[in-house]
Order: C-alpha cells, then sequence, then structure tokens
C-alpha cells in the first residue's frame, strides 16, 4: 500500500480546515451575546490547539510510525476532503496544494517522541470531555502541517526550533 506522507491535496486542506473552522464558529456563536465570557471560556479551544500543534510537529517525520501514521491520516483525510468537496461541488479536488519539505532531523525526531511520550503518558489523566477535541486537533494539525499557511509556519519556525533543541539535549547530556 502507497501511503503518501507529504502530498496535501485541496480535498485534505478542506479537511484539516474543517474542524477547526467548526470549533471555533461553534465557540464564537455561543459567545456573540455574552462576550464577556470569551476569555474566560477560551480555555475549551486549548486541547483542540495542542493537538494541531502536535500534529503539525508529527508531519515532519517521514519514517517509523509516527511516519507511517502521519501518512496514513494525510491519505485518508485528502480522501474523505475530496469525496465531500466533490459530492458538494462537483470540483477537482485531486490537485496538489502543498507539499512539506522540511524535515526533524535526528535531534528533532528526539523532541517529537519525549512530546509524544508525554501525550501517552498523561492521556488517561485528560478529562474524558475534551479528548476527542484533542484527537481532532491531531487529524486536523496533520493535514495543516502540509499547507502553506500552519505548514510554513511550522517549516520556518517550529521545526527548526525542535531541530535546536534536540540538539541542545543531546549536547548537554551525551
Amino acid at each position: 500500500m502507497n501511503i503518501p506522507t507529504g502530498a496535501l491535496t485541496i480535498g485534505g486542506l478542506f479537511s484539516g480546515l474543517a474542524i477547526p473552522t467548526w470549533h471555533i464558529a461553534r465557540f464564537a456563536i455561543a459567545h456573540i451575546k455574552n462576550r464577556g465570557q470569551i476569555l474566560r471560556d477560551a480555555t475549551e479551544l486549548i486541547p483542540l490547539l495542542a493537538g494541531i500543534s502536535y500534529g503539525g510537529l508529527a508531519t515532519a517525520t517521514t519514517s517509523g510510525l509516527i511516519g507511517f501514521m502521519t501518512g496514513l491520516f494525510t491519505w485518508l483525510g485528502n480522501g474523505v476532503g475530496s469525496l465531500a468537496m466533490w459530492g458538494a461541488t462537483g470540483g477537482e479536488t485531486t490537485l496538489a496544494a502543498r507539499s512539506n519539505v522540511v524535515q526533524l532531523t535526528g535531534m528533532g525526531n528526539l523532541i517529537l517522541l519525549l512530546i509524544t511520550v508525554v501525550i501517552l503518558g498523561g492521556w488517561k489523566a485528560i478529562p474524558d470531555s475534551v479528548k476527542p477535541e484533542m484527537g481532532q486537533g491531531i487529524f486536523a494539525g496533520i493535514l495543516l502541517g502540509l499547507s502553506a499557511t500552519l505548514g510554513g509556519w511550522f517549516a520556518a519556525f517550529v521545526i527548526p526550533m525542535a531541530n535546536d533543541l534536540g540538539a541542545s539535549l543531546v549536547g548537554s547530556i551525551a
């Protein structure tokens, strides 16, 4: 089975954008009448944003189990989004929107794996009510990690920072 790890179609971009758009729209509409609660209730979006951040970083690795899973999620997101867009608009959705060429080094992969250990280790302690939002955020982050906006930001700032942090960690311990 050929799992594309670095190609995002317009349908996949739709899938990645639909999830945060859904959650943010519901949050914003719920606070139209009570604007004073927005800042206090903004913590409701943290699990989604944490998931998006982790998913975006995970797209920078291209091998191993995490790389396979990000490729699988990208493949699924491309397929589901293309089917939804084709069914709703009848338009072409298989054009490649963007692919990410910046990758984590071995030291950056160390940081990604440590973050994965933190998420897996703390998963049981995370309240059940926020687990779906975090999982959806991870899925959206994987897809948006290949987009020009979030992927470009990750390629310019987050991935080099993870690589540098990993190099510092390896240099100070090893």
